[in-house]
């Protein structure tokens, strides 16, 4: 199988995703290969936060502004994506009343909304901070779900004409003299090798952006800097929670759904396939945190997770705080003398959009092309349909017991008809694909209680064979989210633990020959 196109997209996070939306509104064809599923990097490894920019204000301007020209374009084209929170940059003694003051002027420089709060008025919104709150700064934040944007901006693409391999990793640069002409790839999955060629190549890989320019004999300067993240049991605050202090570790708290996300940590990382969080970084988070909601400290937490971001490097530095989240888009004909190869990376989730926009008008100029970017303004085809928890629980409360159906992730309340719907689709090809688009096992019990009843759905429809025996697949899940788990595991978690530990070892065997002897990795 050999294929051709005008663009090959290499990279299946929100950014290579919406490239491929650009293009395909330009009617410019594309095809996109990702080694995972979509948002398997950093793309499904961030905090879920709309910035307002506010963040950035004071140290990096530039990235601030970016933030909240594309917060407003994605409050109007992803409404369905969002959660309008609203943020609350919070001061403490000893963050004192002159950089509060100096944050504001920086916020109205950069164009971002603030109203300055009192302590009362603080803790009228927000009755779980500390009473030392000496006030805050009210700021257009918000949370936004990665999962369901980048796989709208696909899917939206795809009905367009792109077309995507998922699964599939790029394994060589196609060359033509000075050209790149394309890539070859196998199927993760099949093993299937087969050659995609274009004459334009963008590298959207993130993180990853070296190891695809290492193919060609190139790299680029960039850091990588692993962030650690704790997920609450409940919701905290109804507001995104900012230390109002320079950035550092241990400052923000996203509200998402039921759940709260707590982070982050910020340290170099050399290591893009185990990166795991350790024990210091959660001490870390929650002794932190906890200055701000003190009763932080007897809550329980689900999961902690990382992820790496690149961070476009200018000159030598140890301090990732100090890089700036802004983005690079770099021509390789300019810099290496290589055509046809373009790679955008550093810059974060909320600036997705403008990055594929950049990118795109860079190839359109290239090819002689006038063509307007139309994603500021085309809304995403899922607009106006509703994806949270309250939308899911009046769901619920308009069906008939009758009616209602099976529920097959019942802390999330995920009916089954949602996974039916997307299994119809036929496009998914692990465990993990449906888990990236359902919120199934992202609630309490992570899973514990859930995934098997989706094997079993899985076998029903004979959507596991070829993919290994069922507990294979569900020995894979548990020992995945072993990782998630083992950082925060005590008090009442430990206790669930042990019990999911040893319903599935009874019910499952999952103790049986080529196992280590534990469903989770508990012993």
């Amino acid at each position: 199988m050999d294929l051709q196109t005008d663009v090959l997209i290499i990279g299946g996070g929100a950014t290579g995703a919406g490239i491929a939306r650009d293009l395909a509104l330009r009617g410019i064809p594309s095809i996109l290969v990702e080694r995972g599923d979509f948002t398997s990097g950093a793309s499904g490894r961030n905090q879920g936060l709309l910035h307002s920019g506010g963040r950035y204000a004071v140290n990096d301007p530039e990235a601030a502004r970016e933030c909240i020209s594309e917060n407003r374009i994605l409050r109007r084209i992803a409404p369905h994506c969002i959660e309008d929170t609203g943020g609350l940059f919070v001061s403490l003694p000893e963050d004192g009343a002159e950089y509060r003051a100096t944050f504001i002027r920086a916020c109205e420089v950069a164009g971002i909304e603030t109203i300055p709060l009192s302590p009362r008025e603080t803790l009228s919104l927000e009755p779980r901070l500390t009473p030392d709150t000496i006030g805050a700064v009210q700021v257009p934040d918000g949370a936004i779900d990665p999962f369901t944007l980048v796989v709208e901006n696909a899917r939206d693409a795809e009905s367009r004409g792109a077309r995507f391999f998922l699964h599939t990793e790029a394994t060589g640069l196609l060359r033509e003299g000075s050209r790149v002409t394309g890539a070859t790839l196998r199927d993760r999955l099949t093993g299937q090798e087969f050659t995609i060629a274009a004459p334009w190549v963008v590298n959207a890989t993130g993180a990853w952006a070296n190891q695809i320019l290492a193919l060609a004999g190139l790299k680029i300067g960039i850091a990588l800097s692993k962030g650690s993240m704790l997920i609450t049991n409940t919701r905290l605050t109804e507001r995104v929670i900012n230390r109002c202090r320079p950035p550092a570790s241990g400052d923000i708290i996203v509200p998402n759904d039921t759940v709260s996300i707590l982070g982050t940590t910020s340290s170099r990382s050399d290591d893009l396939e185990q990166y795991e969080v350790t024990p210091d970084e959660v001490s870390l988070l929650v002794d932190e945190l906890s200055r701000l909601i003190p009763s932080l400290r007897g809550e329980r937490f689900t999961r902690a997770y990382a992820g790496v971001r690149p961070l476009v490097q200018v000159g030598e530095t140890d301090d990732d705080r100090g890089i700036s989240r802004g983005f690079a888009l770099i021509d390789h004909e300019g810099r290496d003398g290589v055509k046809g190869l373009v790679t955008i990376t550093g810059g974060k989730l909320m600036t997705y959009r403008l990055m594929a926009e950049r990118t795109t008008d860079f190839i359109c100029a290239r090819m002689g092309l006038r063509v307007p970017c139309l994603t500021q303004a085309q809304r995403l085809p899922g607009a106006g349909l509703g994806h949270a928890l309250q939308d899911r629980l009046l769901w619920l409360r308009r069906q008939t017991p009758a009616s209602r159906g099976e529920i097959l992730c019942d802390c999330e309340l995920v009916p089954r008809e949602a996974v039916d719907a997307i299994l119809r689709e036929g496009k998914v090809r692990e465990l993990q694909d449906i888990l990236h688009r359902t919120r199934l096992a992202k609630g309490t019990c992570q899973g514990g209680f859930c995934v098997y009843r989706l094997l079993g759905l899985l076998n029903e429809m004979r959507k596991a064979e070829g993919r290994g025996d069922s507990n294979r697949i569900l020995r894979a899940f548990l020992e995945e989210r072993w990782k998630g788990i083992r950082p925060v595991l005590w008090g009442i978690s430990l206790k669930e633990e042990e019990l999911i530990e040893s319903i599935y070892k009874g019910l499952f065997n999952l103790n049986a020959a080529g196992n280590d002897g534990s469903a989770g990795g508990g012993e």
